[in-house]
């Protein structure tokens, strides 16, 4: 079932001529990364869906918290969350192969709706938003399906809702079901603190405000608190400064802005304190990790590509 994905995901990305990087998929919400050396830790923003390792290994840092899976083993995501992330490649130096499948949470709720009129309750029990399990054969078997789709874009359309219907079904009824019901309920936690966390977003350079937050999510300041921490294990001022750190990186790489003036448009009153957490979170200062950050061509085989995957939760 392995060696399957992993050469089903291979052939795709050599018809692209992808030796390492990414390929956005015509599929919604399917990318594919191979990289054949081992990847530096990279931060990088995770939206809910289904991380896939087909070969090799990866380890998370997700607020103080350690997550580390592997061959043919899936990590559930239900809530945007920042990341640090490191790829391994397989101990015999063969190359990482991975995909994501960002979760659609209308069909989701659609499938679960179904199951509860036909009294089948999904499973398992609610944890935090980031799940490791083994992979499921017959999940596999559908994301093999999907990659079928890849080269036929005028099957999408009619065969992507009924594959990920497929999808959800397993999900649902597997250990993590209660997890993913809950992404899709208007009123499941990690839907209302999606609501605190996209407000965050787009006023990530405005001082923080808990209660407010917490009005926007519905709850009050001490339960909003306490979901959020379980949730994406950092608090809510983490959040932000992880935000506004991986903005300001962003702006100096693509926008070419000076540190000083990345720091003070993310929200930053102090150059200073934005260098320093700078260099505490990215392992560098603003000058030199963005110039040893520079892209490169996602297709060369050297070990220094990683810059061209370092933005995506693969």
């Amino acid at each position: 079932m392995a060696d399957d994905l992993t050469s089903a995901i291979g052939a795709i990305l050599d018809n692209q001529g992808i030796v390492n990087g990414v390929y956005v998929t015509s599929v919604p919400g399917l990318r594919l990364l191979r990289t054949h050396a081992d990847v530096a830790p990279r931060h990088m923003h995770y939206r809910p869906s289904l991380c896939v390792i087909a070969q090799g290994q990866k380890e998370l840092l997700v607020g103080d918290r350690t997550i580390r899976y592997g061959d043919m083993q899936s990590m559930i995501v239900t809530v945007e969350v920042p990341i640090l992330s490191q790829m391994f490649r397989t101990p015999d130096k063969k190359p990482y192969v991975g995909a994501v499948l960002e979760l659609n949470p209308e069909i989701i709720l659609e499938v679960a709706t179904q199951l509860g009129a036909a009294g089948e309750p999904v499973r398992g029990r609610i944890g935090d938003g980031l799940l490791v399990q083994d992979m499921d054969a017959r999940i596999s078997a559908a994301i093999k399906r999907l990659l079928d789709l890849v080269d036929q874009p005028s099957a999408v359309e009619i065969l992507y809702p009924v594959i990920m219907r497929e999808v959800s079904y397993w999900l649902l009824t597997g250990p993590a079901g209660a997890n993913v019901a809950r992404l899709a309920i208007p009123e499941g936690e990690p839907a209302r603190i999606g609501k605190a966390i996209q407000k965050m977003r787009e006023n990530f350079d405005a001082p923080i405000s808990v209660p407010e937050l917490a009005r926007v999510a519905g709850m009050s300041a001490s339960t909003f608190h306490q979901h959020f921490k379980t949730l994406t294990s950092m608090s809510p001022l983490q959040y932000q400064k992880h935000l506004r750190l991986l903005e300001a990186r962003r702006l100096m790489q693509t926008a070419g802005e000076k540190a000083g003036a990345a720091g003070l448009s993310v929200g930053y009153e102090s150059v200073s304190q934005f260098s320093r957490e700078f260099a505490r979170m990215f392992g560098a200062s603003p000058r030199r990790q963005t110039q040893r950050s520079l892209p490169r061509t996602a297709g060369a085989g050297s070990a220094d590509h990683a810059a061209g995957i370092s933005a995506v939760a693969v």
